[in-house]
């Protein structure tokens, strides 16, 4: 399902005027928000019209609960010594809950927990940078909102010779989070070194990113999956111990936040939202912020992934 049909016609006719976008951005550039350093934006203003979509036991509470695991810069992070979580999956989710008169109740939850916990309804939403997939669009809904580039990080030198191919990193072995995407990426270059000959490519699954970088850079695997977008930030963690190279075989992805199945109506009232935020600016001035203006999806749409 894709609802691209709640176009700007339909936001037009819900008032959205650009007087009152211009003053949104006014008033947060007047809060002196500025660089990617989770410093605080204003919230934009609830727009009445678009309040009126959310479901309404959530509006009589107030607030949205927003499932996240908080270990990827500049995604959704905790900056050490600090408890709040940043990054611009927070800044978005906040803006367009801001719009709905909503304001967020984070949860911290392991990432291969997020599925489980839309299903069983611990929270009402999640957002982590989650791959949109046909498979998964069984099990929740999502709102597509930006996209991603994938690269092999490896240590500084590629000490396995690994290549951009599938059959690139025959016999090493490749950490990532438990849950991710990462297994069919493995699968695929797994089937393409047996069908060489050579010893399949294996996967080692790590609780967090911040585990799985670390055996990169100890040695314990050999590469990983890593989004394009953020090559700068793992290569400071890192003291600039590792490299990047393409991966040739993985086209861009669409990455989205979920909802549950049975809850359209939250996630029809947060599409509308987002392209909200999309008209008045504030996704663009998210992005830039966080300089991240290439997972840019100019159109974001419902369940996009077509495999």
């Amino acid at each position: 399902m894709n609802i691209r049909t709640l176009n700007r016609r339909t936001m037009a006719r819900r008032g959205i005027a650009g007087a009152a976008l211009g003053a949104v951005l006014l008033s947060a550039a007047a809060c002196g928000s500025s660089g990617g350093d989770g410093s605080e934006k204003a919230r934009p203003k609830a727009d009445s019209a678009l309040a009126g979509l959310v479901p309404a036991d959530i509006a009589e509470k107030g607030t949205v609960v927003v499932g996240t695991q908080p270990d990827f810069e500049p995604a959704n992070f905790t900056p050490i010594g600090e408890s709040e979580i940043k990054g611009f999956n927070v800044d978005l989710m906040d803006a367009m809950a801001a719009k709905l008169g909503l304001k967020v109740e984070w949860q911290k939850v392991p990432f291969d927990q997020l599925l489980i916990g839309m299903q069983s309804g611990k929270f009402d939403a999640a957002i982590a940078g989650m791959t949109d997939r046909k498979e998964r669009q069984a099990q929740v809904d999502f709102i597509d909102y930006q996209v991603a580039g994938t690269v092999f990080m490896v240590q500084k030198g590629n000490p396995k010779g690994i290549t951009s191919e599938v059959d690139g990193g025959c016999g090493i072995k490749i950490g990532d989070v438990k849950g991710s995407d990462a297994k069919r990426l493995v699968d695929m270059m797994a089937a393409a070194c047996v069908q060489a000959g050579k010893p399949p490519t294996k996967l080692v699954s790590f609780p967090s990113s911040s585990d799985k970088n670390l055996a990169l850079v100890s040695g314990r695997v050999d590469a990983m999956f890593w989004p394009d977008m953020a090559v700068s930030v793992i290569n400071r963690e890192t003291d600039d111990k590792l490299e990047s190279l393409p991966v040739n075989f993985e086209p861009k992805v669409y990455l989205g936040m979920t909802f549950s199945k049975d809850d359209s109506e939250l996630r029809d009232a947060f599409f509308a939202a987002l392209e909200a935020i999309h008209e008045d600016g504030t996704y663009d001035e998210i992005l830039k912020k966080w300089d991240v203006e290439v997972i840019d999806l100019p159109t974001p749409g419902i369940n996009l992934a077509t495999s």
